[in-house]
């Protein structure tokens, strides 16, 4: 099986995980992605860029909700879908990550490694997890807070990534005159409900 249709099979597990999962041993909540934020920035020798991630879908499952002892952990972001203020950076973001060739950026949690309690629901967590983007896999550290109340849960976070980590060539325009640089930055808040059942 190619790493395409493992992602595929990934993204359709997201959606359903809610549903298929024994609510006994956890609780899971799925990603509102009309309440969420995503973001890429990145710089060139010339000026900054970034864009935005309009369509992303994921689900997150705790042991114990009020003490934040999170099970499970997957966001997958449509690549089609980022864009930028200009659409010549809306093209090359999705041309340099191969959208045409991998629909999805995926994270999946591997490892809660450490939780700290701050009160009134709110919590910094450190993971480790596998981020897929353009079919390269990579295990990666990703720390993020964590704001539960009332049944519903935010995570906020950021990481520092390189393009050429995931076998992907930092961009150039205009006959090589802007050259993107190699780092990236990930920002994100996500916004976790109870799925809703028809």
């Amino acid at each position: 099986m190619n790493t395409q249709n493992i992602l595929k099979r990934l993204v359709s597990l997201i959606v359903v995980v809610g549903f298929t999962m024994n609510y006994s041993q956890a609780q899971m909540l799925t990603l509102e992605n009309q309440k969420s934020q995503l973001t890429v920035f990145g710089s060139s020798n010339l000026h900054g860029w970034k864009v935005d991630a309009k369509t992303t879908h994921g689900s997150i499952g705790f042991n114990d909700l009020e003490s934040c002892d999170i099970t499970h952990l997957s966001i997958a972001v449509l690549t089609e879908s980022l864009k930028g203020v200009k659409s010549g950076i809306t093209e090359t973001a999705t041309e340099t990550l191969k959208s045409d060739q991998y629909k999805y950026i995926l994270f999946t949690l591997s490892e809660v490694t450490h939780v700290t309690a701050k009160g009134n629901g709110q919590f910094t967590v450190q993971t480790i997890g596998d981020l897929v983007i353009a079919g390269t896999s990579k295990t990666i550290p990703l720390d993020f807070n964590v704001n539960i109340k009332k049944g519903k849960v935010t995570l906020v976070g950021n990481a520092k990534l390189k393009l050429t980590s995931f076998n992907l060539t930092p961009p150039k325009a205009l006959m090589g005159t802007i050259k993107a640089k190699d780092d990236i930055f990930l920002r994100f808040e996500t916004n976790f409900s109870e799925p809703t059942i028809l």
